[in-house]
């Protein structure tokens, strides 16, 4: 997969640690595969758990919202809840997993997403990441169909009626 030469370069430009490729061999496919997935959908080279998080990132980037780790873990498990302000933002699989498991499926997924440069620790908010539209993060949105424009904040518009009001009761 990494012979392929756009994903090379989609990796060179996200600034993806080459040394990543030599240390855990599971957490190295999950990235490498996960990755691939921009140039050509391979249904069964995708990590589900790892795309449900993605899905749930990109969220987070088009609403201006912090991604948490709480966020993460609701995203591979349906049984894992969320504050109802961001549960609109996750994406959540349709399945229950064990503690064990979104432990560990979340810390691998993440730290997929972690290598690609998709998502960065916040060193602000403990467990908190940001989310950067990198060119592998937008050419993955293209393949999936997943919409990565950023949501216009709605409070601008109130503002700006409340204003258009105020100058007529002015008037």
């Amino acid at each position: 997969m990494l012979s392929n030469e756009k994903l090379a370069d989609m990796l060179t430009s996200a600034n993806v640690d080459a040394e990543r490729f030599t240390r855990a061999m599971y957490a190295c496919e999950k990235v490498v595969k996960f990755a691939s997935q921009a140039v050509t959908l391979n249904a069964k080279d995708l990590n589900e758990n790892t795309y449900a998080i993605f899905r749930t990132a990109i969220n987070c980037y088009r609403h201006d919202v912090v991604l948490t780790q709480a966020m993460i873990e609701a995203s591979i498990s349906r049984d894992v809840t969320v504050d109802d302000s961001v549960k609109h933002l996750v994406y959540v699989r349709n399945i229950i997993q064990t503690t064990e498991t979104i432990a560990a499926q979340s810390q691998t997924s993440r730290d997929a997403l972690l290598t690609l440069n998709i998502i960065k620790h916040r060193h602000d908010i403990k467990n908190a990441f940001s989310v950067d539209l990198t060119a592998l993060a937008e050419a993955l949105c293209v393949a999936f169909k997943i919409d990565f424009a950023k949501v216009e904040i709605e409070i601008e518009i109130e503002i700006e009626d409340e204003s258009e009001e105020q100058e007529k009761d002015a008037a």
